[in-house]
């Protein structure tokens, strides 16, 4: 699968997208904008938009199959900047939001 399509409920996503496109900027290339973020990680871009009520997340690579735990990883990093215990990113294919390996 080249692309894998995530949302979370949360009333302050460009909160949790700013903090994380920060958390990640000493990595990665960065982009942010009024309405969302994107980060270029090595295997995947991760496109964040902020919408009311939820925050969307996009996970796109075109050249290969998103490696499996790569939205396990995007998910743990934004409940983490996000600092709530309940904040999820369900992913379309049923992934689960944390995936430890």
């Amino acid at each position: 699968m080249n692309t894998l399509l995530g949302e979370a409920a949360t009333d302050d996503a460009m909160r949790v997208i700013r903090r994380l496109c920060k958390h990640w900027s000493h990595k990665y290339e960065v982009r942010i904008g009024e309405e969302g973020g994107e980060i270029a990680l090595p295997t995947a871009r991760v496109i964040l938009r902020a919408e009311p009520g939820r925050l969307r997340v996009t996970l796109d690579n075109p050249l290969e199959a998103i490696p499996p735990r790569m939205a396990g990883v995007v998910g743990e990093h934004l409940q983490r900047m996000s600092g709530d215990a309940a904040f999820v990113v369900k992913w379309e294919d049923g992934a689960s939001a944390i995936t430890r390996t």
